[in-house]
């Protein structure tokens, strides 16, 4: 007879990560309290600050997850469209521009209309580059690695992929048009860059 195998539970730093990320959506980081936070995961304050420390050490977790979530999610577009650069990059822009448009702790933490004012953002401003260099230099391997026929080197390629982040922050903050007219002028950047 074969064992049945259930999956692991989910680890108190997820459960808390995600617990936050639902408190914020709600009710806006500055309601997020460790007490909060410790209820409605039903743990002990001190297991919150055990697992994520400060008040900005969780904010910094939570932008940290959302960077590697983006950057699985770029994988996976590229992953369906290989030996075709413009068509991978254009189709990741979209899709990561959907799913940042919807995401209520990106919209805050960017200070979007829809995400209100907050102090979330100049706890993510005070160290930058743990969002930015990181998306960059994830993407731009990436790219680098599944494109080949680009004929970008690495670093170009870095170049290439912090211009399409700055490009979709800036449909972020500042929107003025659909996730479709925004994919379009993505479509027509990386044609330029590549000469196609």
């Amino acid at each position: 007879m074969k064992a049945v195998t259930h999956p692991a539970p989910a680890r108190t730093r997820d459960r808390l990560l995600d617990a936050a990320a639902d408190l914020i959506a709600v009710d806006g980081w500055t309601a997020v309290t460790m007490g909060k936070l410790a209820a409605h995961v039903g743990v002990s304050r001190q297991t919150v600050y055990n697992e994520l420390g400060s008040k900005a050490e969780l904010a910094e977790a939570l932008v940290l997850r959302e960077t590697e979530r983006f950057a699985e999610r770029v994988a996976e577009v590229v992953a369906a469209h290989p030996g075709r650069p413009v068509d991978g990059v254009t189709a990741a822009f979209h899709r990561t521009l959907e799913a940042a448009r919807a995401n209520p702790l990106l919209l805050l933490a960017l200070g979007c209309p829809k995400g209100g004012r907050d102090d979330f953002l100049p706890l993510l401003t005070t160290r930058p580059e743990g969002v930015l260099e990181r998306s960059v230099d994830t993407v731009a391997a990436l790219c680098a690695r599944c494109y080949p026929e680009a004929g970008l080197t690495p670093s170009e390629w870095t170049v290439a992929v912090e211009t399409f982040v700055r490009l979709l922050l800036s449909h972020l903050v500042q929107p003025t048009g659909s996730v479709a007219h925004a994919s379009g002028q993505m479509r027509w950047v990386i044609g330029r860059m590549l000469g196609r």
